[in-house]
């Protein structure tokens, strides 16, 4: 927690300095949103909810795979003798960059589906989008999103060494194409998705809804065809429509919303077996 509270921190002092001078979006308060607080208690409950979900899902699934041989692998593993480990650390750790990448471009994808996007439209909800939003994810679009990739890094069996280029890399990157910046990166915003690249996704116009979904390398996007970032155009507004401002709503709003598709469903299917002859 303690690294966490210092990546936090370092990034709060330097997104802000940095957004003093090249904000995306002026109106946006420069220190303290109003959408913060919030932002601040999902933070918080990553530790008490996430924590160690990722090291408990892999023992499961090594257990699951292996039986009796699961925990062997999982402390050999854990100790740095899994199979990437052999390769040179910064190797390892630029192939678990990208394909954490790939798997979680295919996934974000997947939340933007009707039946899935209610648990994701709690990360759309700020409307005044900053690098706080970084955290704010539903359990359950955690555990199909994050902890999916969080269990692929380990189950390749990278070295610590490489975990600690890894892990703050993660880190920072998530909070910065978050951050209210209008850096575009230029010739390579089609390499390393920038502020701008992301706040697109983020975007509240529907017509750009379904866009820009790598985390880290845009070009997963212009391959499958969803990148969008006009050149001299900034987004200017955020948000989802219907979702609570207060996190006990959040954290409810994906079962309700589901819920009233499904009555809605029912009705419809009611009313056509009602109108059959």
């Amino acid at each position: 927690m303690l690294w966490s509270l210092a990546f936090a921190a370092a990034a709060f002092l330097v997104l802000g300095l940095l957004r003093q001078g090249s904000p995306c979006n002026p109106d946006q308060p420069r220190w303290f949103g109003r959408d913060m607080g919030v932002d601040v208690l999902w933070w918080l409950l990553s530790f008490v909810l996430y924590g160690n979900l990722t090291v408990i899902l892999t023992r499961l699934v090594l257990q699951g795979l292996y039986g009796a041989d699961g925990p062997r692998l999982f402390q050999a593993i854990q100790a740095g003798r899994g199979a990437l480990s052999h390769l040179p650390v910064l190797v390892q750790a630029g192939l678990v960059i990208f394909l954490v990448d790939v798997i979680q471009y295919w996934l974000h994808r997947a939340f933007h589906t009707r039946w899935l996007w209610p648990f994701h439209a709690i990360h759309h909800s700020p409307r005044e989008l900053d690098w706080t939003a970084t955290w704010r994810i539903h359990p359950v679009n955690f555990v199909f999103y994050e902890t999916v990739a969080g269990v692929l890094t380990l189950l390749l069996g990278c070295s610590p060494q490489a975990l600690v280029i890894v892990v703050p890399f993660n880190f920072f990157s998530a909070a910065f194409v978050h951050a209210n910046l209008n850096w575009t990166f230029g010739p390579f915003r089609y390499v390393l998705a920038s502020p701008v690249f992301h706040r697109w996704h983020h975007a509240s116009d529907p017509a750009i809804h379904d866009k820009n979904f790598a985390p880290t390398f845009p070009f997963l996007d212009v391959m499958f065809g969803t990148f969008h970032m006009p050149k001299g155009q900034l987004p200017d507004a955020y948000g989802a429509e219907g979702v609570p401002t207060d996190m006990l709503g959040q954290l409810a709003h994906p079962f309700v919303a589901i819920g009233q598709m499904l009555g809605r469903a029912r009705a419809a299917r009611a009313s056509e077996a009602a109108a059959r002859p």
